[in-house]
């Protein structure tokens, strides 16, 4: 599903981090159009069945569900993409080794040493047209397998990062990289660091993304080759729209005065 998105023609396709595990809140996120959403494990509250439930909701409406994995382990990505999860980004990978390690995982053997999990929603419940044949398959081929670059040393190792077996794209993010850099978020050094991954991805033909704010960062980051961008997160648009009801209200009601 995502896989499809990131070889589509045209403009970068556009999601947003999800943290709420309301499905109403799903639908109104599919609705307003975006492409697809990365549930975030890492920063959020959710259960594995939280999770469950919005892989579900979000590949129904349309919608590519990636999910935001806490760490480097297996067992609960294992999960999430055996549940239907259009891909995984995986934090903090760091160099090259790393990234080798981990796209491990999720890859089925002989590439890898992802487990078997044919009676799964991946296979439609062991009915899957193709058998297991056809969710090996999928498993190697639809699922992406996305490392994120978010400290120095994968900065300085970006190229190592992306020759790394079984990797589909690489995100960049200028948050935690402004962290690892020991300067403000939006400082040069972060800029700097953010098109120098970018720059290395599109010359090794490897899908890039990151996330923007603003229409300028939106071209900026489109016209360096970015594949995928990333615009807020559910949270920051509930609580900006609740922010400006009760200001335009006071406001009016000021104007009555």
């Amino acid at each position: 599903m995502f896989q499809q998105l990131l070889k589509s023609s045209g403009p970068p396709v556009l999601g947003t981090f999800v943290k709420i595990p309301a499905l109403e809140v799903a639908e109104i996120i599919g609705a307003a159009g975006f492409d697809f959403v990365v549930i975030d494990t890492e920063h959020a509250l959710l259960s594995v069945r939280d999770v469950y439930s919005l892989i579900v909701v979000y590949s129904r409406i349309g919608v590519a569900p990636l999910v935001r994995i806490t760490d480097h382990g297996y067992g609960d990505a294992q999960r999430y993409l055996d549940a239907g999860a259009a891909g995984v980004l995986v934090p903090h990978v760091s160099n090259a080794a790393q990234a080798e390690s981990v796209m491990r995982q999720f890859l089925f053997p002989p590439a890898g040493t992802r487990g078997m999990g044919y009676a799964a929603r991946a296979s439609v419940w062991g009915g899957l047209d193709g058998g297991v044949a056809e969710y090996v398959r999928a498993g190697q081929e639809d699922v992406a397998r996305i490392a994120m670059i978010e400290e120095r040393e994968a900065v300085e190792d970006v190229e190592g990062i992306l020759a790394a077996p079984g990797l589909d794209a690489v995100f960049v993010g200028p948050g935690d990289l402004s962290l690892s850099l020991g300067v403000p978020p939006g400082s040069p050094e972060v800029h700097d660091a953010v098109t120098r991954s970018i720059e290395a991805a599109v010359r090794a033909g490897v899908p890039v993304g990151t996330v923007v704010q603003g229409e300028d960062q939106l071209r900026l980051r489109a016209g360096q080759g970015c594949r995928f961008l990333l615009v807020g997160n559910d949270t920051g648009m509930l609580s900006g729209a609740a922010r400006r009801t009760v200001t335009q209200a006071r406001e009016a009601l000021g104007s009555t005065s």
